[in-house]
Order: C-alpha cells, then sequence, then structure tokens
C-alpha cells in the first residue's frame, strides 16, 4: 500500500501536461468507484486483495487551457497509483513528485522509493 500527499506537475517544471483538464477528468471519472466533481475533485476507494481499505482524494488544476498540477492524498495500491497516473498522460508523460509534508520534489523513482522506505522503517 502507497500512503502519499504529493503534487504533481510535468517533468522538467517548465514542461506542460500532455493532456488538457477535460482529458484528464473524462479518464479519471471513467475509473471504477470514482466520484469526479465538476470543481476537478475526486475520491476513489476500494479494498485491497486482503480486505484493506484505501482511498485517495485528489484535485485536478488547470492554467491557461492546460493541465497545471494534480493533487493526490491517501493511500493504495500501486496498481491504483499507477491507474491514476495513467488517467493524466504516464508512462509517456514524465512527472516531478512534489511531496507535500516533506518540502521535496522528487523524480518518479525517487518518490516510490522514499514510499517505500517509509513503509517498511
Amino acid at each position: 500500500m502507497l500512503c502519499f500527499h504529493v503534487n504533481l506537475f510535468a517533468a522538467p517544471r517548465s514542461a506542460t501536461f500532455d493532456c488538457t483538464w477535460e482529458d484528464a477528468a473524462a479518464r479519471l471519472d471513467a475509473m471504477p468507484r470514482m466520484i469526479f466533481e465538476p470543481d476537478g475533485s475526486f475520491v476513489v476507494s476500494g479494498n485491497d486483495e486482503l480486505g484493506q481499505r484505501w482511498q485517495v482524494d485528489g484535485h485536478l488544476f488547470d492554467f491557461s487551457g492546460r493541465l497545471q498540477r494534480v493533487e493526490l492524498h491517501g493511500a493504495c495500491p500501486a496498481i491504483v497509483f499507477d491507474d491514476l497516473l495513467r488517467c493524466i498522460g504516464w508512462p509517456k508523460q514524465q512527472f516531478e513528485f512534489e511531496m507535500v509534508r516533506e518540502g521535496t520534489t522528487l523524480t518518479e523513482r525517487g518518490f516510490r522509493e522514499a514510499v517505500a522506505r517509509r513503509h517498511f522503517s
């Protein structure tokens, strides 16, 4: 189970997302167990294979007609996290992961390593 509070930006930070806010919203809205609101906020939840409850709250932000950033907060299995990322263009689109509580920005690999260390420490 991954536990996180991150802001996702297109990488490098000077780049823009390949998809629009509307494209990301439509993809997220199509996910199973997703509740998507017109303001860009969403929540998706479920149970993992062991019956452990998980939930991710998120929000899409746009600027000048493009997706500007995505906030994700919660916990979920890695496969669900990957599904969320696919909705905003991953793996073709690379992201910077701004760790909100830690105040650091990481690559995807760095983010996954940091989350794994936190889980096992």
